[in-house]
C-alpha cells in the first residue's frame, strides 16, 4: 500500500455499507409506480431523488448543485481551491420495475468515501466531484446517456425534439423540470477540469459470483452491433409439400441460430451473441414458414474480434441459405464501439482489490454505462461489485452489505491513490509529455525518456528502475556527448531553480566550496580533462568529498580515449539511476 494512502478500517467500512443499504432503500421509495421502482429522466421522482442525494452530499462535506441537464453534482475541494478533480458517480434513473442498486450504488458509495475523507480531515492535491447522472437507461425518451453527454458537451441538438410515450418532448420536459433548454451547453465541463473518472457498479452478471469474489476490475465496456436479419424461402401447405422439396425459412433460421451459439462459444471467450427476437410469416400452424425475421446482438470488449466473428456468422448464414434454397439478408441498425478502460487506472483498482480481497479478477462489462461517454474526454475505469445470481434490471437485484463494505475499502484506496498520488502512480497516470517532464532532469536524452514513458504502467519502482537501467545500456558516445551538454563542471554548483540544478547541488553537497585551494585544483583538473578529451569531466559525485573527486579526476587523465568513454558512460548511467531513484523515492 502506498505510504500516502490511509486504509478504511473494517468497522468504518461496515458502518458505511450499512448507510449505503439504508439509503438504497430510501431512494427505492422514490418511484412513479407504487410497489415497484420506476424513476425516469426529468420526472418529479428524478428531481426528488436529486434533492435527497444533494442533502447526503452536503452532509459529507460537499458543495452541491444541479447542472443544466439535470445531473446532481457535488464537489469536495482540494488543498488548493480550483484544482482538477477526480470524477466519481453513476446514474440515478432506472428502467421500469427496476432493482435498487443499478446506478444508485455507485453514487451512494462515492458519497461514503468522501464522507470518510472529510471525517479524517483529508484534503488532497485533487478535488473529488460526484455526479448522479440524470439519464443512463434511456427509459423515457429512448435515447441513452443524456446526463453524461451533457457533461462531455456532446449532446445532439436533435435530442430536444425526441418525445416520450405521452408526446412530451425533451425540451418541454426540461422546461417542466425548471431547466432551460437553451443552456444545455452550460453543463459541459472542460477537459482540464477532471483528471479521470471512476465508476463503481454492480456487475449485472454472474462471473464474480462464480469466482466467489466480491469485486472485479473492468477491462473494457463491450462494443455492440445489432442487426435485423431475414431468411426468405417459400410458404407451402404443411401437409402436401414433401420434406425434401421444402424451402423452409424457419428451419434455415433455426440452423443458423444454433451455429451462432456454437461459433461464438468457439471464439474469444469475451464475445457474446444473442438472437433475441423471431417472427415467422405467414405464422400459421399448418403453413411452412416462407419468411423469418430475427435479430442479432453481438458484443465484445474488442471491436476487431467482434467484427471477425460477425463476418463469420454472416458467411455461415449465407451458406445455410444457399444449401436450403433460401435467401438471406441483413441490415445493421445499431453500432457502438468498445470502450477500453485506462490501463493505469485499472492497475490502481487491481492493487486495491488485491489489498482487500487477496486477488483481483478482471472482466469486461457487457452492459453500457455512463463511462462510455466520459471516456471520450477523460481516462475511465470501473469497479464491479458482485450481485446475487447476476440479476439486474429486476426487483430481485441484490447485493450483500459485506460486499459493499469490501467495495468501500477498495474504492477508498483507489480514490486516495489518484487524488494524492505518489510519484510512481502519477508517472503511470499522466499524459506522455507530463511523464517525460517528470524524468527530464535525470538525463538530457529525450529518446531515453520517451522509451521509459512508453513502457508504462509500472507495478513497482523496482520494475521501473530495472527497465530504465536496461535502456541505459544502449548508450554510446553520441548519447554521452549530448547528455554532457547539460552537466555542470565539478565544483561549479548551479544556482538555478530547475530540477537539474537541484540534483547537481545535492550531488555535490560534500564538495567544500569554501576551500580555495581545492576549488582551484578542481578548476585546473577540469581544464586539463577538457583539453585532453574534449568534454566535461563526469563523475557520480554523491557521497564523495572534493578531495576524493580530485584524486579520481587525476587518475582518469591517464585513460585512453576509448577507456574514458566507457568510464564516463558508466558514471552517466549511475548518475541517471540515482536521480531516478530520487524522483521515485520510496
Amino acid at each position: 500500500m502506498p505510504k500516502n494512502v490511509m486504509p478504511m478500517t473494517s468497522e468504518e467500512a461496515r458502518q458505511a455499507a450499512a448507510r449505503v443499504m439504508v439509503r438504497s432503500d430510501q431512494l427505492a421509495e422514490i418511484s412513479a409506480t407504487p410497489g415497484e421502482l420506476t424513476r425516469v429522466y426529468l420526472s418529479p421522482e428524478h428531481l426528488q431523488a436529486n434533492a435527497r442525494v444533494a442533502q447526503w452530499m452536503a452532509e459529507a462535506g460537499m458543495t452541491t448543485w444541479q447542472d443544466a441537464v439535470g445531473n446532481i453534482c457535488g464537489r469536495y475541494e482540494a488543498q488548493q481551491e480550483g484544482a482538477p478533480a477526480l470524477l466519481l458517480g453513476s446514474h440515478l434513473d432506472t428502467v421500469r420495475n427496476a432493482g435498487r442498486y443499478d446506478g444508485m450504488l455507485g453514487v451512494l458509495t462515492a458519497i461514503e468515501v468522501v464522507a470518510w475523507l472529510n471525517r479524517h480531515q483529508v484534503r488532497a492535491e485533487q478535488a473529488i466531484e460526484i455526479v448522479g447522472f440524470g439519464d443512463e437507461e434511456g427509459t423515457r425518451f429512448g435515447i441513452t446517456l443524456l446526463g453524461s453527454r451533457g457533461l462531455t458537451g456532446t449532446w445532439p441538438q436533435e435530442w430536444l425534439d425526441c418525445c416520450d410515450a405521452q408526446g412530451i418532448s425533451v425540451a418541454q420536459a426540461m422546461v417542466n423540470a425548471g431547466l432551460d433548454p437553451s443552456r444545455i451547453a452550460h453543463a459541459a465541463r472542460l477537459p482540464q477540469e477532471f483528471s479521470a473518472s471512476l465508476e463503481l457498479h454492480i456487475e449485472q452478471g454472474p462471473v464474480l459470483e462464480g469466482a466467489s469474489l466480491a469485486l472485479g476490475v473492468v477491462t473494457a465496456i463491450n462494443g455492440a452491433r445489432r442487426l435485423n436479419c431475414r431468411f426468405d424461402g417459400e410458404a407451402g401447405h404443411a401437409g402436401t409439400v414433401p420434406m425434401n422439396l421444402r424451402r423452409d425459412a424457419l428451419a434455415g433460421a433455426a440452423e443458423w441460430m444454433v451455429a451462432v451459439e456454437q461459433l461464438t462459444q468457439a471464439s474469444d471467450p469475451t464475445l457474446v451473441a444473442t438472437v433475441g427476437t423471431l417472427n415467422c410469416q405467414p405464422g400459421a400452424v399448418n403453413v411452412i414458414p416462407g419468411s423469418v425475421s430475427l435479430s442479432l446482438d453481438i458484443r465484445s470488449p474488442s471491436d476487431e474480434t467482434r467484427e471477425v466473428l460477425l463476418v463469420t456468422l454472416l458467411e455461415k448464414a449465407q451458406q445455410i441459405a444457399q444449401q436450403r434454397g433460401l435467401t438471406f439478408s441483413h441490415d445493421i441498425f445499431y453500432t457502438t464501439p468498445a470502450t477500453p478502460c485506462d490501463p493505469a487506472l485499472q492497475h490502481t483498482l487491481i492493487r486495491a482489490c488485491e489489498n482487500v480481497q487477496g486477488r483481483a479478477l478482471t472482466l469486461p462489462s457487457g452492459a453500457g454505462h455512463d463511462s462510455m461517454a466520459l471516456a471520450e474526454r477523460w481516462p475511465v475505469a470501473m469497479l464491479f461489485v458482485r450481485c446475487a445470481g447476476g440479476i439486474s434490471h429486476h426487483p430481485a437485484e441484490s447485493v450483500e452489505a459485506t460486499d459493499v463494505a469490501v467495495a468501500l475499502q477498495a474504492f477508498s484506496l483507489a480514490v486516495q491513490e489518484i487524488v494524492q498520488p505518489d510519484a510512481l502512480q502519477q508517472f503511470n497516470a499522466v499524459r506522455p509529455e507530463q511523464a517525460s517532464a517528470m524524468i527530464a532532469a535525470c538525463v538530457a536524452l529525450p529518446e531515453w525518456q520517451q522509451s521509459l514513458v512508453a513502457a508504462r504502467p509500472f507495478s513497482s519502482v523496482e520494475q521501473l528502475l530495472e527497465t530504465a537501467v536496461a535502456l541505459t545500456e544502449r548508450w554510446q558516445l553520441a548519447e554521452l556527448d549530448r547528455a554532457l551538454a547539460a552537466h555542470p563542471r565539478i565544483g561549479d554548483k548551479p544556482k538555478g531553480v530547475s530540477a537539474e540544478s537541484a540534483f547537481s547541488r545535492q550531488e555535490q553537497s560534500a564538495v567544500n566550496s569554501h576551500d580555495a585551494a581545492l576549488t582551484q585544483a578542481l578548476a585546473q583538473g577540469n581544464a586539463e580533462y577538457e583539453a585532453r578529451f574534449g568534454r566535461v569531466f563526469l563523475i557520480r559525485a554523491k557521497g564523495r568529498s572534493g578531495e576524493e573527486i580530485l584524486s579520481i579526476l587525476q587518475q582518469r587523465l591517464n585513460n585512453t580515449e576509448a577507456e574514458e568513454v566507457q568510464e564516463a558512460l558508466r558514471q552517466l548511467r549511475q548518475i541517471t539511476q540515482l536521480r531516478l531513484e530520487g524522483v521515485f523515492a520510496r
